[in-house]
């Protein structure tokens, strides 16, 4: 009887996710962490009321990171109580590795919490595990979510805890189940249902990337490859066909977490690198489109040539900024594809003939040299740019200097020509006021020398008949007015010829 896909089950399926969380950066101190560094933990908790999880409600309480104030009687973010509970066989490796649930005394088991829900109305009894650790300077987070029982594929779903958690670094999910009524040549279209079953309701587009055998058991890649972590989904669906495959999974678990969480931080790495790299482009666009400006006759003010001498720096520390990070990021990738090699060799020291690793060795031999070679094409072009913002400085307070002169030229021709004309001015006005001085001067005189002249001549005193003003008749005054008028005028050019500028002047 052929097999149809809806009688397809899952047996004993269970989720894992394996999330990362950056803790720190490399501009903080020792003692600090970033701002969102426990959103992880905060995510684990929304997802227990969400699931109503009483275990994962109260998770504060079992985190060395948390720590309980009397005041508010509420569980506080205290990461530096890390190292403060950390036994004295924990403080050796504490750089390395710490685990973050609280035990009592003397106890060597691992620190992960067990719970369980109660049987939903298919008779569904979800149970799991938490594992919190830091490594480094990353929180990593074991989830794990599971049926004891067999299921059919739609519920799959319900194991799904990223619709409440998602860790900044990047995350995977490793779906570990044993296929029942599948037949060894369908596992591919088996691993392509649970995947459909897993993330039904969220858009993006997972593709099958890449297949390999782990133990002895089958085991089919699946991702987005977007390049935001927060957005990218990588899924493994493991499927146990092996006696051998569960035994030799819990050897090597410890590698196989580093491992991932290694993964996460490169792609995380490249991401980081991408950005800078974006925003440095940004920054050179807008310093070749300055050039370009400066080529043609500049048609700034000196203010804004000086205003942009006090940009450029501030942009090139900028610049420098983004090519310090893109390198630091470069270190990161370097530093972690080590770690993933020293992990990766681990696990194939334990591998079962007829394994193929090749899955995840392709992600050294093919993505991570791609990361590398993109980020030196960054670098050969960005670099230049540093030598550009320079000459540009220097071209800009040299056009200024230029300006400037020209500037104080004018303003030197004006205050010179304002000069002369105010002299102009000056010499008008005590032209006339000789003038007027003068006239008044002989009229003045002429006036106490013959008082009446118009009387020493009775033929016109008599035929006139003109009026008097104070005791001067009008044609009195206008004689001393025209006798003043006679002798101003000579006085008058004197006066401008004495006072005419000099040719050397």
């Amino acid at each position: 009887m052929k097999q149809t896909p809806t009688a397809w089950r899952a047996q004993n399926p269970s989720l894992t996710l394996y999330a990362f969380q950056l803790r720190q950066d490399i501009s903080k101190s020792n003692q600090q962490v970033i701002d969102n560094a426990n959103q992880l933990w905060e995510q684990c908790v929304a997802l227990g009321e969400q699931r109503n999880i009483q275990l994962l409600k109260s998770l504060k309480t079992e985190l060395r990171c948390y720590t309980y104030d009397s005041k508010d009687s509420q569980y506080h973010y205290n990461p530096s109580n890390e190292d403060q509970e950390a036994t004295e066989e924990e403080k050796a490796y504490l750089d390395d590795w710490l685990e973050l649930v609280r035990k009592a005394p003397q106890s060597n088991q691992a620190r992960q919490l067990r719970f369980h829900t109660d049987s939903d109305k298919n008779g569904l009894r979800l149970m799991g595990e938490i594992y919190p650790l830091r490594i480094h300077d990353t929180y990593a987070l074991d989830l794990t979510l599971r049926y004891r029982e067999t299921v059919d594929l739609t519920q799959l779903s319900k194991l799904n805890p990223t619709n409440q958690i998602q860790a900044s670094i990047g995350q995977t999910l490793l779906l570990f189940t044993k296929p029942v009524n599948v037949t060894e040549s369908a596992y591919q279209d088996f691993a392509n249902k649970c995947v459909a079953a897993l993330v039904k309701q969220t858009p993006d587009h997972l593709q099958l990337s890449a297949t390999g055998q782990l133990f002895g058991s089958p085991i089919f890649e699946y991702d987005n490859h977007k390049q935001k972590p927060t957005q990218r989904r990588h899924i493994l669906v493991w499927l146990d066909s092996h006696p051998e495959t569960l035994n030799k999974s819990s050897e090597a678990y410890h590698s196989l977490l580093n491992l991932l969480g290694c993964r996460s931080k490169i792609l995380y790495a490249y991401s980081q690198s991408r950005q800078c790299a974006h925003a440095t482009r940004e920054l050179y666009s807008q310093l070749e489109q300055k050039v370009e400006e400066l080529i043609q006759p500049p048609e700034e003010t000196l203010e804004e040539l000086k205003q942009w001498l006090k940009l450029i720096p501030q942009k090139a520390f900028h610049y420098a900024k983004y090519l310090r990070d893109i390198q630091d990021h470069t270190t990161a990738i370097t530093t972690n594809i080590q770690n993933y090699t020293s992990k990766l060799e681990k696990i194939k020291q334990l591998t079962l003939p007829n394994d193929d690793l090749a899955f995840l060795q392709n992600f050294l031999d093919y993505n991570c040299k791609q990361f590398q070679n993109q980020i030196q094409v960054d670098l050969n072009y960005l670099k230049p740019g540093q030598n550009l913002f320079e000459q540009m400085t220097s071209t800009i307070r040299g056009i200024i200097e230029v300006k400037q002169t020209e500037s104080d030229r004018k303003i030197q021709e004006t205050l010179k020509t304002n000069e002369i004309e105010a002299q102009k001015r000056e010499q008008k006005l005590e032209l006339a006021i000789a003038l007027v001085g003068t006239g008044l001067a002989v009229s003045g005189i002429s006036s106490q020398v013959a008082p009446n002249p118009t009387e020493q001549i009775p033929s016109l005193s008599k035929e006139a008949n003109l009026p008097s003003y104070f005791g001067y008749s009008a044609l009195d005054m206008v004689f001393h007015i025209l006798l003043g008028v006679i002798v101003a005028i000579p006085v008058g050019i004197i006066v401008w010829w004495w006072r005419r500028p000099s040719k050397s002047d």
